[in-house]
């Protein structure tokens, strides 16, 4: 085969394989999934609540009257405004008379009841003074008749000590005396030399007064035959027996004496502590007596004060009555405003309660927004707010939350208040809200389609160059990353996982994962 004809074979082969090479990248690229790409942005991530409600008066004003009155005339409508002054209700006169007298009577009766508790109390405290006088008086005298039997029976039991005392001095007298004439001036010795019979030192003699009872001997007592005893010396005379049994009972007769004399100063003793104890009895019985009587009467006192506080009320319940008949039973409003409310009936009593509210408009309003529980972390106060009128395009701007708190019928809802100021939007107008909490600048925020989410985490798919048999293609790799914050549109995410040159799949038009070769969408 000639060279001319091998070449122009090479040629059409490589011809072939051209077609062929562009036919294959042509069905390639037919059959690769188109996607769109984003970078990562710079931006907030703000989470947008959305709620409703009306705008109320934001000070309201009650309107009582007295409870028990029958209303004969309402003069106002709920939504109509009033002025300070205005009308809003009348009594019937004829009932208001009747409570008037009835009032009276009753302060009259007060008065009275009151006026008898002071003659009460006057009567009895005139009774106490006079049991405390008494009493005072039986107490003088139970401590002075009490002193009297004290010192009378202190005076006996001294006599009668003394009584004593001056026997026993006289005993010890006459025994030395006597002892002096039995031995005739002489001690008698006894046996070992010591002396009998009269005491030198001065004691009492136990009763031998007229000397000793026994003559000293060498072996013991004196001689009943009246002998004198061994051991006497010379000169002595020797007692008879008549007089050793006059001796015996001259001490029978003292003896007899001494015992009268100590019984009496017993018995004066025993007297003097019973009148002692007497005396300390009546005193304690008639303090107790002195101290009751003075105990003042606090019941009485209680009584007075009740009564005197029924007194009070009663007059201040008949000034209020006789108030209303001087402005001929016409209530009136104390401030300008909206009627909110009317809570009374023609022909019907007033109660205790409210009468009417009225809005103040003078204070501006508020708008309550109920909100889910759920969006708690997303409303705070100072939060901004876009308001806009039922039925209005007109956004209302520069307005914050002023004030969360929980609903009191739904734990489940919080009532979120905008203050208002006057003549913004009036009272009872309906108004929807968007509250945007405030929020930090991410630096890695995506769209919310471009993160995709499994049980494990969330990943995105970022574009990557591979050269292969056909040239460079486009793979999708999958990266991991940690989700800051996202709201329904965006998510941002943590810094340094992304690259702000890393293109990220934001969709295809055809399912993807890792590994599959992808191409641009062509815009």
């Amino acid at each position: 085969m000639d060279r001319k004809k091998v070449i122009k074979l090479f040629s059409g082969f490589l011809a072939v394989m051209l077609i062929f090479t562009i036919l294959s990248r042509a069905v390639s690229g037919a059959s690769m999934a188109r996607v769109e790409t984003v970078k990562i942005a710079t931006g907030p991530i703000e989470h947008k609540v959305t709620a409703s409600g009306r705008v109320e008066a934001g000070k309201e004003i009650a309107m009582y009257t007295e409870s028990g009155q029958r209303v004969r005339e309402i003069c106002v409508q709920e939504g109509e405004s009033v002025e300070e002054g205005d009308v809003l209700f009348r009594l019937d006169l004829e009932e208001l008379n009747e409570q008037i007298t009835a009032a009276q009577q009753e302060l009259e009766k007060a008065k009275l009841q009151n006026q008898d508790v002071q003659n009460a109390k006057a009567f009895e405290q005139s009774n106490q003074q006079t049991a405390k006088q008494r009493a005072q008086e039986d107490y003088n005298q139970a401590v002075a008749q009490g002193d009297a039997s004290v010192a009378e029976a202190k005076r006996v039991w001294d006599e009668a000590e003394r009584a004593l005392q001056d026997f026993l001095n006289s005993s010890t007298d006459a025994g030395n005396g006597g002892a002096d004439v039995q031995n005739g001036g002489t001690d008698i010795l006894d046996p070992n030399g010591g002396q009998s019979g009269g005491n030198d030192d001065g004691d009492k003699a136990d009763g031998n007064s007229g000397g000793a009872d026994e003559q000293s001997s060498g072996e013991g007592p004196g001689c009943p035959d009246g002998q004198s005893a061994e051991g006497n010396a010379g000169g002595t005379d020797n007692l008879s027996a008549q007089d050793g049994q006059a001796g015996a009972n001259g001490t029978d007769d003292r003896e007899a004496q001494k015992a009268s004399l100590e019984q009496a100063v017993a018995e004066a003793k025993a007297a003097y502590d019973a009148a002692v104890s007497a005396r300390a009895d009546n005193i304690k019985s008639t303090s107790r007596s002195l101290a009751d009587a003075s105990r003042p009467q606090s019941a009485a006192d209680t009584a007075q004060k009740q009564n005197e506080i029924t007194r009070q009320q009663q007059e201040l319940a008949l000034n209020k009555l006789l108030s209303l008949q001087e402005a001929e039973g016409e209530v009136k409003a104390t401030a300008s405003g909206i009627i909110t409310q009317i809570l009374v009936s023609t022909g019907d009593f007033t109660s205790e309660g409210a009468a009417v509210r009225i809005a103040d408009t003078a204070q501006g309003g508020r708008l309550v927004l109920s909100v889910d529980k759920m969006n708690e972390e997303y409303v705070s106060k100072g939060s901004p707010v876009k308001l806009k009128v039922s039925g209005s395009k007109e956004e209302i701007t520069d307005y914050t939350v002023t004030s969360i708190a929980e609903n009191e019928q739904d734990n489940t809802l919080l009532d979120v208040t905008v203050e208002l100021p006057q003549g913004v939007i009036e009272t009872g107008t309906l108004v929807n809200a968007e509250i945007t909490p405030k929020t930090e600048t991410y630096n890695s925020v995506v769209p919310l389609q471009a993160l995709h989410e499994e049980q494990n985490g969330c990943y995105v798919l970022v574009l990557q160059e591979e050269q292969g048999v056909l040239g460079t293609q486009l793979v999708v790799k999958r990266l991991d990353v940690q989700v800051v914050d996202k709201n329904n549109t965006n998510a941002a995410l943590e810094e340094g996982l992304l690259t702000s040159e890393q293109e990220i799949v934001s969709s295809a038009s055809r399912s993807i994962q890792e590994g599959s070769r992808v191409r641009r969408k062509e815009s």
